[in-house]
């Protein structure tokens, strides 16, 4: 079973690419079919777009996809004597307080694993992310891949790539008063740099390392993305 470089983005734009077709195939209907038969014809295209896209959500929808992620993940964590599926639980608060953008919080963890990568053990997980305060922002996913490392006092952040949507990158905390820069903060930036997510942040502080990207849950790039994580945390110790 294949999963798809962009899961999460493709699953979010099934329903409102059923619905925009489903009102210009009405509007070309009642625009083209003559008299009476308009008002038989027209229906039934909505009613048949509504069909197709309650089909489309339950074959192709996030509960779908979870499932698709979750058996790729444990399958391949069959394949390696380091590897564990962890069950879909509360998210570490030590994680998300560092990591988790302002305006948010993790509803669920889903899809996890533990393995290692070089001599950090490895978290990978899909935060399930609903918007705080009664904002009426969409329901999002992001790849978090984080191993525990003593970083000190120290608490920094690297933006990874190119943002196209800055408010899920910066964590709440960025922009308070930091110490001095520490000695691996160079190094570290240097290693985030080198990584081609077109959207992630690298959090180190609190005696861990998370790595906040978006989509992808392909195996290639969690192995990719852990071997950056596992990097920063030889650089920080």
């Amino acid at each position: 079973m294949a999963l798809r470089r962009r899961n999460w983005i493709g699953i979010a734009g099934v329903v409102p690419v059923i619905g925009v077709a489903t009102v210009l195939l009405a509007s070309v209907a009642s625009a083209a079919v003559p008299g009476q038969a308009a008002y038989v014809v027209v229906p039934a295209i909505v009613l048949a777009g509504i069909v197709a896209g309650v089909l489309l959500a339950r074959g192709r929808g996030p509960e779908s996809a979870h499932r698709r992620v979750d058996a790729v993940r444990t399958e391949w964590a069959r394949g390696r004597t380091d590897a564990e599926r962890v069950p879909d639980g509360t998210a570490n608060p030590r994680d998300t307080a560092l990591a988790l953008p302002r305006g948010w919080r993790v509803e669920i963890a889903r899809g996890r694993l533990r393995f290692r990568s070089q001599d950090a053990s490895i978290r990978v997980e899909t935060w399930v992310l609903r918007p705080a305060g009664g904002s009426r922002r969409d329901v999002r996913r992001r790849e978090i891949v984080g191993a525990d490392v003593p970083t000190g006092a120290a608490r920094m952040w690297f933006s990874l790539g190119s943002s196209i949507d800055p408010l899920l990158v910066t964590p709440t905390w960025a922009g308070a008063a930091q110490e001095a820069e520490p000695s691996w903060a160079p190094a570290v930036r240097d290693r985030a740099r080198s990584h081609d997510d077109v959207l992630a942040a690298l959090t180190v502080g609190d005696d861990r390392v998370i790595l906040f990207a978006v989509d992808d849950p392909r195996p290639e790039t969690m192995l990719a993305r852990a071997q950056l994580v596992s990097d920063v945390a030889a650089l920080v110790r």
